[in-house]
């Protein structure tokens, strides 16, 4: 059940760049393409966080990982946010 949450978690922080007005829900700006990539990056490290304490809190130690494992979670990030985008840019 908790993977089941972890996973709605990265696709709301993954889609919250494209369908918010501010940037990171409390500064007001006009957003362009480089400004939402810049969101969609600290979203990223903002559920690595959320899922390193998860993880500690759980098992009660980290397991390593290496830049392969950080690779495929975040083009797994940015693929997620692919439904925001397609709202955002696509649909416009």
């Amino acid at each position: 059940m908790i993977f089941l949450l972890i996973l709605i978690l990265m696709i709301f922080l993954a889609n919250l760049p494209w369908i918010t007005s501010n940037f990171m829900l409390l500064f007001p700006a006009k957003k362009s393409l480089p400004i939402i990539i810049l969101e969609v990056i600290l979203y990223f490290l903002i559920f690595r966080l959320i899922t390193y304490a998860l993880e500690w809190s759980m098992i009660g130690s980290v397991h390593n990982q290496d830049w392969q494992f950080y690779a495929a979670l975040l083009s797994l990030f940015i693929v997620s946010s692919s439904p925001g985008f397609v709202i955002k840019v696509l649909w416009k």
